[in-house]
């Protein structure tokens, strides 16, 4: 399945550069609660400084994206639908400074919903073998992954900072979501035909081997 879709802004690089200069030292006992925008989504960001160089972190995210896929013979409208929580911890290795190595776990309930276009009077490929529009009638499924994903990155930035009410902060990582699992539905004539379900479970299995590459979200956030 090919998808395309902007989730890298150059404001994300801008602040990035300036996060760079930011001095950063936690506070244990401190909290701040801010809001975050993110390849994940938008939603609420929650830390809790524990010691000197560690912090404890809980944000939730959600969101849409339209997204155009193809088969081998169909092309599919998907809509990408975000929802998701991340807990990390965040360990300051250098005193004073705001680099800091995350780590963590994504909950994760994103998942796509897909709908194929068949359009009426013609034929289309399904798992190898060729089917009307009739015999298909309207082909809809969806696109999930693992509900846990292990999370790493690192980042600029300390949102319990000791001087300021005020920051922001920005992390760059990836979360390990697993491989996709792709379920098919069909309403037309041939639905519940036993060699129409093998097909249609065919064009799963290649839909899942062209989602091969897509096991690793990357992660762009700012808050």
């Amino acid at each position: 399945m090919k998808t395309s879709s902007i989730l890298v802004t150059p404001l994300f690089l801008v602040l990035l550069l300036i996060s760079l200069n930011q001095d950063a030292h936690a506070e244990a006992g401190d909290i701040a609660i801010g809001a975050k925008i993110s390849t994940l989504g938008v939603g609420p960001d929650l830390t809790i400084g524990v010691l000197d160089s560690l912090n404890i972190r809980a944000a939730g995210h959600w969101g849409s994206y339209e997204i155009d896929g193809e088969g081998d013979d169909v092309k599919y409208e998907c809509d990408l639908n975000l929802l998701s929580g991340l807990i990390t911890a965040e360990w300051f290795p250098f005193k004073g400074r705001s680099f800091h190595i995350v780590a963590g776990a994504l909950l994760n309930g994103n998942n796509l919903d897909a709908d194929a276009e068949i359009a009426p009077g013609l034929s289309y490929t399904i798992g190898g073998a060729t089917y009307t529009s009739t015999a298909i009638g309207r082909l809809t499924g969806e696109i999930d992954y693992n509900t846990l994903a292990p999370y790493i990155g690192i980042g600029w930035g300390n949102p319990v900072h000791q001087d300021s009410n005020w920051t922001f902060f920005v992390d760059l990582g990836v979360a390990y979501q697993g491989a996709a699992e792709v379920s098919l539905e069909a309403t037309g004539t041939e639905a519940s035909n036993p060699i129409f379900q093998s097909r249609l479970q065919q064009e799963e299995d290649d839909l899942e081997d062209d989602l091969a590459d897509y096991k690793y979200y990357p992660v762009i956030s700012l808050a």
